[in-house]
């Protein structure tokens, strides 16, 4: 797949939508770089008021944030962030009318499929790279979505949820009954973006049943553009691999050449 390079902008927030009390929607208006991101490509954001108005201190976010595109309405490009840290928080505060700076579209996106039985599996803040990815996959494949989270406030619409408190959905994680969705669905490719333990779960059942999968991965990233190689993972072979960077290389990969056994 063809990348563009990242450009910087700033821009404003047309739209801020409060999901729960851990995630919210940022929305912008970029036409131009709308045309040319794809699904599983992130942009480094930042808040721009919060960067020039804060004292110099290390407990102030200075650094960009790689968050992954959730959707592009032909140029209407929403960012579904969780609140987590200092970063994030920061871009919580945020409304419409505030301006972002934002790096990207950036990385390597998702090879997308035509004629294919299709399983999406996310966990928690995974969520938002699949809804972009499943709105380009729809119409031209058949699609099943399980999605997982520790509670009721990390579910999103889907096909089948999860929840490790079974508030809401089916109790317990989202690959507790992969295998039998597989068969039941015939399922020949999969993608997978959540947390370490469901990516590598889900990899170790795709390779049983030999089935096509990429999968996303998250990564601190300090530059975000490839220059510092703080966010490489070890992708290839068991006899033949070496250090990628998530933010270049990645953070789409064939599951089955990540080297889940060192990371």
């Amino acid at each position: 797949m063809k990348m563009t390079k990242p450009q910087y902008r700033q821009r404003a927030i047309v739209q801020r939508e409060e999901l729960s009390e851990d995630y919210f929607i940022l929305w912008i208006w970029d036409e131009d770089m709308g045309a040319l991101c794809k699904p599983g490509q992130f942009y480094e954001i930042r808040a721009l008021a919060v960067f020039e108005d804060a004292p110099t201190s290390v407990s102030i976010p200075r650094l960009f944030k790689p968050i992954s595109i959730y959707d592009n309405q032909g140029g209407r490009i929403g960012f579904m962030i969780k609140r987590v840290g200092l970063g994030t928080n920061a871009l919580s505060k945020l409304k419409a009318g505030d301006t972002l700076e934002l790096i990207g579209p950036a990385g390597n996106g998702f090879p997308l499929a035509e004629d294919r039985k299709i399983l999406l599996i996310s966990g928690g803040a995974g969520y938002p790279p699949l809804w972009y990815l499943q709105k380009k996959l729809i119409g031209q494949n058949k699609v099943y979505w399980i999605h997982g989270g520790a509670t009721g406030s990390d579910i999103f619409p889907c096909d089948e949820m999860w929840t490790e408190d079974g508030s809401i959905g089916r109790k317990g994680r989202a690959c507790d009954d992969l295998e039998n969705t597989i068969k039941e669905r015939e399922i020949d490719l999969i993608y997978s973006c959540g947390p370490f333990g469901m990516l590598k779960e889900a990899t170790r059942i795709s390779e049983m049943y030999d089935i096509e999968h990429y999968s996303s991965l998250e990564a601190y990233m300090a530059c975000g553009i490839g220059v510092c190689h703080g966010c490489t993972v070890p992708i290839g072979t068991k006899e033949d691999w070496d250090y990628l960077r998530v933010c270049k290389e990645g953070p789409v990969f064939s599951a089955k050449e990540i080297r889940w056994e060192i990371m």
